[in-house]
C-alpha cells in the first residue's frame, strides 16, 4: 500500500490476475495489439514494429514507388513521422487536432500493389484483423487513446469497410500520439506549451540536451526517467481532460468517450536505461525506477480523482497491463552479444540474411526459404555457446505457434529465443531489452478493477488478449465482432460477471 497507494486501492475493488502473460514475441506492437484484437502475431500478422513482408516494397524517398522489393522491412515507427525529431511529428495539427496520425508522412511507408498500382500501406491496414476501437465506433459510441507514436494509427485496425485506404485511420476519434523519439529539446518542450498550454504535462519540465537540435544531439525523451515522465504527462493530462468533458486538447467540448486510454512509456525505459533498472532478483526498483513506478501511480490516482468528480467512477471499468516485460529482471545474468555475429553465423551458410531483427529475441527472415533447415542445424551445432541460444523455433516447431513461413509473408523462417540475460546488442545505454520468450519479458501485471467487483485473486493462466473481448462484453457488445477472438478461440477472462452472459 506504501509503494503503489493508488493501485492498491484499485485492487480493493478489483481482480488481480497473478499469472498473466503478454505476447511471444513480446515486442510493444504485438503486445498492445493483443490487448485491443484479441489475437497474436499469427493472426495479427504483426510481429515487431520493425518487422519483414516478402510481398511488400521499401519507401523510395519519394514515395513507395514499388520498386525495390518484392520483400521489404516494415518498420512502423518513428521513421514514418514527417519530421522525426519533433514531437508533433512535423505537423501540428497531429498535437492540436484529433488524429496524430497526420503526422505521418506516406513517402516512409511500405508499399504495396494492388490492381498493378502501387500504394502505401497505411500502419491500420498492416495489421490484419480489427480492433475494440472499430466494433465500439461502429456502435456509434465515442473512442479515445493515446500511445507512443503516430504509427500507433495501426490501433484502429484492419476494417475495409470504413477505414480510408489512403489517409490515417479514424476509428479513434480522438487519437494522440506525441513522438517519444524526437529530440530532448527546449524547441520540444516549448512547443507543447505553446500549442497546449504552460503546464500541460502533469510531470515538471525535464532538462533539455543543450546539444538539441543540432548533428551531435543523441537524447530523445527516452532518455532519462525525468523526460519520459514529462512526456508521459503529457498523455495523462491528455485523458485528464477526455474525462472533464473535453477532447484531449481541453480545449473543445467532446462526449466522454467509452473507451478511453493510454500508453505509460515511463516504467518501461527505468527498467532499461543504464543506471536504473532493478538492483537484485528479487526486483527491487532503483531509485530511478522507484520514482518511475511512484509517477504512474500518482497518475493513475489522478485518473480515477478525475472520474469520481464528474460521478463516473461506480459506471467505470479499469484496465491495468502491460505491453511487456523487461529481460533480464536480475542484472547479474545481463550478456551483451553483437547482433552483427549472429548475422554472420546466419549469412555463412546458404544465401544468408534477408532481414533480421533482434533484442532479447532474434527473429529470421531468410533470402532462400530452402535454406531454413541448414541454418537452423548450423546454429543448433555450432553456435549453441558463443551466441548463447537457448531454443530455436523453426519448421514444425514454429508452425505449432505461427503461420507456416512458406505460405505466410510475414511470419519468420526461425526465431531464435537466447538464455535468459543475453541481449543481442552491445548498446551501453540498456541493461534490459524485450522481445523475448522468457518470464521476465511475458508475465506482466493485469488488474481489472470496478466500484462494483468484489476484490479477488486469480492464479489461473491468462493471456492478455483477452482483455479485449472483455472489454466488449462488458460494453453489451458481441466479442464475437473480433476476428482475432474468432480465429484464436479467445476467452473473456474469468472471474468477472459483468455484461451479457
Amino acid at each position: 500500500m506504501g509503494t503503489c497507494p493508488h493501485l492498491a486501492q484499485l485492487a480493493e475493488h478489483g481482480i488481480t490476475y497473478t499469472n498473466a502473460v503478454a505476447t511471444k514475441p513480446s515486442d510493444s506492437f504485438p503486445g498492445m495489439l493483443a490487448q485491443v484484437t484479441g489475437a497474436t502475431s499469427k493472426s495479427t500478422g504483426v510481429f515487431y514494429d520493425d518487422s519483414y513482408d516478402r510481398t511488400l516494397f521499401a519507401p523510395s524517398g519519394t514515395g513507395p514507388g514499388c520498386t525495390a522489393g518484392p520483400g521489404a522491412e516494415t518498420q512502423y515507427a518513428e521513421n514514418v513521422d514527417t519530421d522525426l525529431h519533433s514531437i508533433d511529428g512535423g505537423v501540428p495539427a497531429a498535437l492540436t487536432d484529433n488524429n496524430s496520425a497526420v503526422a505521418i508522412d506516406f513517402h516512409n511507408l511500405p508499399g504495396r500493389l494492388a490492381n498493378s498500382r502501387c500504394a502505401p500501406l497505411w500502419p491500420h491496414d498492416f495489421v490484419r484483423t480489427n480492433s475494440v476501437f472499430a466494433v465500439i465506433h461502429r456502435a456509434h459510441l465515442r473512442t479515445a487513446w493515446s500511445d507512443k507514436h503516430p504509427a500507433y494509427d495501426i490501433l484502429n485496425g484492419n476494417d475495409p469497410g470504413s477505414q480510408p485506404h489512403n489517409g490515417p485511420g479514424t476509428n479513434i476519434d480522438d487519437f494522440f500520439a506525441p513522438e517519444i523519439n524526437s529530440d530532448l529539446s527546449q524547441a520540444n518542450l516549448d512547443l507543447i506549451k505553446n500549442l497546449l498550454g504552460a503546464n500541460f504535462s502533469t510531470a515538471p519540465n525535464p532538462t533539455p540536451d543543450p546539444n538539441c537540435p543540432g548533428p551531435n544531439c543523441g537524447s530523445d525523451f527516452t532518455s532519462t526517467v525525468p523526460a519520459v515522465e514529462w512526456y508521459d504527462g503529457i498523455k495523462v493530462q491528455a485523458v485528464l481532460n477526455e474525462i472533464a468533458g473535453f477532447d484531449h486538447t481541453g480545449k473543445h467540448k467532446a462526449h466522454m468517450p467509452t473507451i478511453l486510454g493510454m500508453n505509460f512509456q515511463a516504467v518501461s525505459v527505468g527498467q532499461k536505461l543504464t543506471g536504473d533498472g532493478y538492483l537484485d532478483s528479487r526486483g527491487t526498483p532503483s531509485a530511478g525506477l522507484a520514482d518511475a513506478i511512484g509517477f504512474v501511480d500518482r497518475s493513475v490516482g489522478q485518473m480515477v480523482e478525475a472520474l469520481q468528480d464528474r460521478h463516473l467512477a461506480d459506471d467505470t471499468l479499469i484496465i491495468l497491463s502491460a505491453k511487456h516485460g523487461q529481460s533480464p529482471i536480475d542484472v547479474h545474468k545481463l550478456h551483451k552479444i553483437a547482433e552483427a555475429s549472429l548475422q554472420a553465423a546466419v549469412n555463412a551458410v546458404g544465401q544468408g540474411l534477408a532481414f533480421d531483427v533482434a533484442d532479447d529475441v532474434a527473429l529470421l527472415w531468410l533470402n532462400n526459404q530452402a535454406d531454413t533447415k541448414a541454418v537452423a542445424d548450423s546454429l543448433s551445432a555450432n553456435h549453441l555457446a558463443d551466441l548463447s541460444i537457448g531454443e530455436l523455433f523453426s519448421g514444425e516447431a514454429l508452425k505449432l505457434r505461427f503461420q507456416d513461413p512458406l505460405h505466410d509473408t510475414r511470419t519468420p523462417d526461425i526465431i531464435v529465443t537466447p538464455d535468459v540475460g543475453v541481449i543481442y546488442s552491445l548498446s551501453k545505454k540498456k541493461i534490459a531489452e524485450h522481445g523475448g520468450f522468457a518470464e521476465d519479458d511475458v508475465h506482466v501485471a493485469l488488474v481489472v478493477s470496478g466500484a462494483n467487483i468484489d476484490e479477488d485473486t486469480i492464479d489461473t493462466g491468462v493471456q492478455t488478449t483477452q482483455i479485449a473481448p472483455t472489454i466488449l462484453q462488458v460494453l453489451g457488445l458481441d466479442p464475437q465482432e473480433l476476428d482475432g477472438v474468432r480465429l484464436e478461440g479467445t476467452q473473456v477472462l474469468p472471474g468477472l460477471k459483468l455484461g451479457k452472459d
